[in-house]
């Protein structure tokens, strides 16, 4: 089945992400990250409202229209949920309530209340008519509720979280029907059926499945996994058909009617960029969607799919120029990629024969360091081996490696106990740093090259005088479990160092004692980075957790950060601070926006191609 898409005119597109689309009739509504929101005639395609600035220039993250057509309601990163007159733009109720951005807004059949879900983990009713909350929040989600809407005859709310669970709520007691239905991940997406009998959700796993909407029972279907997140799906008006849209750039078509079988004649559309929103146009003989970008700007978008590392990814640093990242792996190569597409520009770089733990950047240089027993230097831009292998450590495991700030040392840190320092243009090793009772896990120099810190397995932090290779004054202690990384803030003054005791700590460089509380994670902490003005710490656990820390206080930042699921071995801030890399056993490296509400992307080792087949 082919698809001709209507596109609007350049002047008139969104600039941003497109969050979501309603229809009412041949009127589409969209909504973006770009503050605004538009509506379009569906026959031609032309703009004919808007750009409409909401929510103060903050991210607009969903839209809905009124049963009748005449409303249209928001929800935006400004915590609030806005009522607009869907003929004239003009805002006729903001909605004031939630503590944190309201991600989802859907009117009750009669037009007379909205729900809206929020990061704040509430559900909350409004009426319409004075915009005032009714009653006290819906509570007991314990992560953010995403997808809300009510049931057809109003007496019941759906809502579904990144808690991994689907409630149904009484509408007008605020108790809970049935237990909570549960997927294997967040609920990403969620829609009923137009005669209320029938929920369908999508999760961040790929998964989709069909529930008893009155009992909340599980429906066995046909549908197959998404290789990705399943952001939105849509019955169409006369329920015979689902769509879904996901991640991995398509659209599938479910047929509603025969077992739910994926739909014979229209498998599955590929868009121009990863689809956040479906829905379908009355009389359901059209799809649409919106994309993360426009197609002239496809190519630049981060978050495609790609082929990568076939095991673990354990470290990750950016370079210089902030676009290109290399990523190091347990399949004992490295790959350098381009941030801005997502693809593999360099790479894989073979020669290591163990698994690549880490890897250390100064300028076009690239230092690796293995469980082979030895440590290289990559030229970034040809991929060319330039120096090495250099057997380190007596042929023991290299578990971490450092440049120093002017590029001409190297640290690695082994499993003999010992830090070593190298001149990075010969190779030739330096100073033997002896002092730690077990193996030296990390190791990093301070901004202005004179001081190494080095973290073991024996639960110190030992400080090194570079010119010397001394341990200058008595190990830093405290700690219970091995320290996994360590580096100094910007001028040298403070030490933070992270723990399989889940905790994070930040010293003082000259007495040792602790500056704040220690700061704590829900398991070991694997990884940690700071950000280049050193106001930001990012940390990575066992668990797959990634939290964010202001690196003065110790306060924990919230940010909207998923979890990998699988150990996050890797941390990285771009040079301007305004991307983060993840890198974990799950095989994926995930790129997080550090400038505006940490928008996530992926770049994942899967080949959605298969699905194509």
């Amino acid at each position: 089945m082919e698809m001709t898409p209507i596109l609007p005119s350049p002047a008139s597109r969104h600039t941003d992400t497109v969050r979501c689309v309603a229809v009412h009739g041949s009127c589409i509504a969209s909504c973006s990250y770009d503050g605004t929101f538009r509506v379009w005639d569906a026959n031609s395609g032309q703009l004919i409202l808007g750009p409409i600035a909401a929510h103060g220039g903050s991210h607009v993250n969903w839209i809905a229209y009124s049963s009748g057509g005449t409303r249209i309601a928001t929800a935006g990163d400004d915590n609030r949920a806005a009522i607009w007159d869907a003929n004239t733009g003009v805002v006729l109720r903001e909605i004031v309530g939630h503590t944190a951005c309201v991600l989802r807004v859907a009117f009750s059949k009669d037009g007379k209340r909205l729900v809206s879900s929020s990061r704040d983990h509430t559900v909350r009713i409004w009426d319409i008519a004075s915009g005032e909350c009714i009653g006290k929040p819906l509570t007991g989600h314990t992560n953010w509720v995403d997808p809300v809407c009510f049931s057809p005859d109003d007496t019941r709310i759906y809502s579904s979280s990144d808690d991994g669970t689907i409630r149904i709520w009484d509408a007008e007691t605020r108790t809970l029907v049935v237990e909570p239905m549960r997927m294997d991940t967040p609920v990403l997406s969620m829609t009923l059926s137009t005669d209320g009998k029938y929920l369908v959700s999508g999760s961040a796993s790929g998964k989709i499945v069909m529930w008893d909407a009155q009992t909340g029972v599980a429906i066995p279907t046909r549908f197959m996994d998404r290789k990705h997140h399943v952001w939105d799906v849509a019955f169409s008006p006369d329920g015979r058909k689902i769509a879904s849209a996901s991640q991995d750039t398509t659209i599938a078509l479910w047929d509603a009617t025969d077992e739910l079988k994926q739909h014979d004649n229209v498998k599955q559309m590929q868009t121009m960029g990863e689809t956040h929103s479906v829905g379908f146009r009355i009389p359901a003989v059209r799809v649409l969607t919106t994309a993360v970008r426009d197609a002239d700007d496809v190519a630049a978008e981060i978050g495609f799919p790609l082929r990568g590392h076939t095991y673990a990814v354990n470290s990750v640093a950016f370079l210089p120029d902030g676009r290109r990242l290399v990523s190091s792996s347990q399949d004992t190569t490295l790959r350098i990629w381009d941030t801005e597409t997502g693809e593999t520009v360099i790479g894989p770089l073979q020669g290591h024969t163990g698994n690549v733990v880490c890897v250390a950047v100064h300028g076009s240089r690239i230092a690796s360091g293995s469980y082979d027993g030895t440590f290289r230097v990559w030229d970034a831009d040809s991929g060319e081996l330039i120096l090495g292998p250099i057997t380190a450590h007596g042929g023991k495991w290299v578990e971490g490696i450092a440049y120093s700030t002017d590029g001409m040392q190297i640290a690695t840190a082994g499993d003999d106990n010992r830090a070593v320092l190298w001149d990075a243009g010969t190779g030739a090793a330096l100073h033997e740093m002896a002092g730690h009772t077990d193996w030296v896990m990390c190791v990093a120099f301070s901004e202005d090259g004179t001081r190494l810190a080095s973290g073991s397995r024996d639960t110190t932090v030992r400080i090194w005088d570079v010119a010397s290779g001394q341990c200058i004054g008595e190990p830093v202690t405290g700690h219970t479990s091995w320290v996994q990384a360590v580096c100094f803030n910007r001028d040298g003054q403070r030490i933070f160092s992270s723990s399989g005791d889940v905790t994070i700590r930040i010293w003082d460089a000259e007495t040792r004692a602790l500056i704040v509380d220690p700061m704590k994670m829900d398991d070991r902490v694997l990884s940690m980075a700071l950000s280049p003005d050193g106001k930001r710490l990012v940390s990575g656990s066992y668990s797959g957790g990634i939290a964010m820390w202001d690196a003065e206080t110790g306060a924990a930042i919230q940010t909207p950060f998923r979890d990998h699921g699988a150990p996050v071995w890797g941390l990285a801030f771009s040079p301007d601070g305004r991307k983060i890399a993840s890198a974990s056993e799950d095989k994926t490296i995930v790129l997080w926006d550090a400038t505006d509400d940490w928008k996530r992307y992926d770049i994942d080792d899967e080949d959605v191609d298969k699905d194509n087949a």
